[in-house]
């Protein structure tokens, strides 16, 4: 009882502290519409003792704008003389420099203001920190968000279900990517009404751009289900994140995946939730071997809808609900259902490993089943997601972020390849010393002369009837795709794809804020040296795309 009554009258002089002694330690300073710092305030980010900078949106609505500071006693701009204090009128600022004396000391504020057509994220978190979400991908915390339209109109102003980081070696950045979970489903920059979206840090790729110029190549090859996606500026608790790739998350969804919800059907049929249930196999992988949950009820037809992701890392199996490990050693993740029976892994490993057989024979054929490869998984999905992966060298193309998913049979009884999801590592953006002789050179094959030989990309390539359609396409479809990026011919009516000139000049200004708030070691320690600013990064991708260009269009006539 005496620790207790200590407690209390120890917490009751924290509460009688005075405010202001708090606020002294942590001087802040911020622009919001109000002066308050509420979820949409902007933080001036001290880069060191001398230079403050304030990033602003190319949509900010200057004319609304107040001042508000906590734990400084006098600030003024030097220019005009004027002693700013909370809720004073921050119309005036403009990208530029300017001198400020904070409490005695003089410094610059350089106010900056990224590039048009850019929506702007506003978040905060319950704990006004990222501390606990960024230690573990798998820890969520509750906020706000605020979601701004490129033209200023605020198409989001609610809670967040959840804020979480995402992503496997992206992990390890300093510039995370993360996950968000709207409380009701939104309909934001028209890409359909959904609850989950992912903000993508492209912390890997110095240009900022791989991510969307794949996804928009990807669009022009009529790949369904590519996510839309768009480049914008985040803010969380009230510090400017950067630019990050706004996106859809790969998900069945009626306006993202369109098919069946075998998830939701089965979770309907069930009064636990389906983690529930006790797992079956083991969580270690093992050739042949899988583990899915032994759920009571499940719908009738168990043919789809399915999202698998093949992955050739082993780990994958361990950290993933339901896995199938397959003859030749590849980690098929089933993606939905998360917690799959047992007659849906069964149903999901026999055809998969149906057409593994099928591209390691020499007729195409699965001894087992009798079926070509192309009756398992359409052909054309595969033909273009392999073309992707091999004009942008991607260095993940034959290991993960392969995506596979399959409608109901009263749809289609195959499986189709994609969508396409994750390009960072792509136009020579990154290697190891053991092969960077191969995958930063814009010449050569890299998917498909790949000598492991568990790998899916090389034994399809070995099929004559695959290869004469990848030639076939790429004659068609992807050369003049790659010729509008080179800047050799005009993209048709509709087309999102541009030339690389105008990609660089869309990002242009953000991306000279982004590059200060995650500056860049001048002696970078990556084999891969694409350049510290938005112009040598754009020469290194047109020069890697031009030599592509050449090889391709030589081995490919």
């Amino acid at each position: 009882m005496k620790k207790l009554l200590t407690a209390l009258l120890l917490a009751a002089a924290l509460l009688m502290l005075p405010a202001v002694s708090l606020a002294a330690a942590a001087p802040q300073m911020w622009v919001s519409p109000d002066g308050q710092k509420g979820v949409d305030a902007i933080a001036w980010y001290k880069q060191n003792n001398s230079h403050y900078y304030l990033f602003l949106p190319a949509n900010w609505q200057g004319e609304n704008a107040r001042f508000g500071l906590t734990g400084i006693k006098k600030f003024v701009f030097n220019e005009t003389g004027v002693d700013i204090q909370s809720g004073s009128d921050a119309s005036f600022l403009q990208p530029g420099d300017y001198s400020v004396t904070v409490d005695g000391n003089k410094r610059t504020l350089h106010v900056m203001q990224g590039s048009p057509g850019f929506p702007a994220l506003y978040i905060t978190t319950a704990s006004g920190s990222l501390n606990y979400i960024q230690k573990n991908k798998n820890n969520k915390e509750e906020g706000a968000l605020i979601f701004v339209g490129p033209d200023g109109k605020t198409q989001y102003n609610g809670t967040l279900e959840h804020i979480k980081c995402r992503g496997n070696s992206s992990m390890t950045f300093v510039k995370k990517s993360y996950q968000i979970k709207l409380a009701t489903g939104t309909n934001l920059m028209g890409m359909g009404k959904c609850k989950k979206w992912i903000l993508t840090g492209n912390y890997r790729d110095k240009s900022l751009l791989r991510n969307q110029i794949v996804y928009d190549t990807a669009m022009e090859l009529h790949m369904p289900y590519t996510p839309e996606h768009i480049s914008a500026e985040v803010y969380i608790n009230n510090e400017y994140q950067g630019v990050y790739l706004f996106s859809e998350k790969v998900m069945i969804d009626d306006d993202r995946i369109d098919i069946a919800d075998l998830e939701e059907a089965t979770e309907q049929l069930n009064k636990k939730p389906l983690s529930s249930y006790p797992m079956i196999g083991k969580d270690t992988s093992a050739k042949g071997k899988y583990k899915a949950y032994n759920i009571p009820n499940e719908p009738e037809d168990i043919t789809g809808g399915y999202l698998v992701e093949f992955e050739s890392y082993p780990v994958r199996y361990k950290q993933e609900a339901s896995a199938y490990t397959t003859q030749k050693g590849d980690v098929l993740v089933v993606k939905s259902p998360e917690y799959a029976s047992k007659n849906q892994m069964e149903y999901v490993a026999a055809k998969l490993q149906a057409f593994e057989n099928a591209i390691f024979a020499s007729d195409g054929v699965d001894p087992a089943t009798w079926q070509h490869y192309s009756d398992i998984v359409d052909q054309d999905s595969l033909v273009r997601k392999y073309l992707i992966e091999e004009f942008t060298k991607n260095y993940d193309g034959n290991s993960s972020s392969m995506y596979f998913y399959k409608p109901a049979d009263s749809v289609s009884t195959k499986f189709f390849a994609g969508p396409v999801w994750d390009y960072d590592s792509t136009f020579g953006s990154y290697a190891q010393e053991s092969n960077a002789k191969n995958v930063l050179n814009g010449a050569g094959f890299w998917i498909a002369n790949r000598a492991e030989a568990k790998l899916w990309w090389p034994a399809l390539y070995k099929q004559a009837d695959f290869k004469q359609q990848v030639v076939d396409v790429w004659q068609a479809e992807l050369k003049p795709a790659v010729e509008i990026l080179l800047g050799m011919r005009e993209a048709p009516a509709g087309s999102r794809l541009k030339s690389l000139d105008a990609y660089a000049d869309s990002i242009r200004a953000s991306y000279a804020m982004n590059i200060i708030r995650w500056p860049r070691p001048a002696k970078p320690t990556s084999v891969a040296n694409t350049g510290n600013t938005l112009e040598r990064n754009i020469e290194y991708i047109r020069t890697f795309m031009t030599d592509r260009y050449a090889f391709l269009s030589e081995e490919w006539k």
